[in-house]
């Protein structure tokens, strides 16, 4: 029995959809989340994921975001619409790879020597969970476990959140 189903769902456009990066990223900007802005001191590197960025052209809510943590941004050599996918769409999870370098491998690589702070990227950053399991497992296969740490944005907001939450309550304290 096929399925049919003639009705399309925000046709008319009648609901906004946002990526949950462009909506903690209006927060901020609205003043209704406060990141630390110099806290975080890391140097990272970030990763543009395939359906965030080449699907739906979303390319500066994330970095914003990072940027609003007080990291600093190193953009990696191919980013944006030109980024290097982490090699699990498309099945690519659950697949093993043949190829040598492996494609997360290939870009961890690449973000340690071709960004322009090279050796001293303290973080890899990612957007998407599928990315971080491939960086995860690139991190080990590749031996970067001691060089290079994965985090999505959410974990530096989070930290940046509760910096200022500290400054504040020994403020208070004092």
């Amino acid at each position: 029995m096929p399925f049919e189903y003639d009705e399309k769902w925000n046709k008319d456009g009648e609901v906004d959809v946002l990526h949950w990066t462009q909506a903690v990223e209006k927060l901020v900007n609205d003043g209704k989340l406060e990141l630390s802005g110099t806290e975080l001191d890391y140097t990272v590197t970030y990763h543009d994921p395939c359906h965030l960025g080449r699907y739906n052209d979303e390319y500066e809510a994330p970095r914003d975001l990072i940027r609003a943590t007080g990291c600093k941004l190193e953009e990696m050599p191919r980013n944006r619409s030109n980024s290097f996918c982490c090699g699990g769409g498309g099945g690519g999870l659950w697949m093993d790879f043949d190829e040598e370098p492996k494609p997360s491998e290939e870009r961890l690589r690449e973000a340690l020597e071709d960004t322009d702070a090279g050796p001293n990227i303290e973080k890899f950053v990612v957007a998407c969970p599928m990315c971080m399991t491939m960086y995860e497992d690139g991190r080990k296969t590749g031996d970067f476990e001691d060089d290079i740490e994965i985090v999505d944005i959410a974990e530096l907001i989070v930290e940046a959140i509760g910096k200022e939450e500290r400054a504040d309550l020994e403020i208070v304290a004092n």
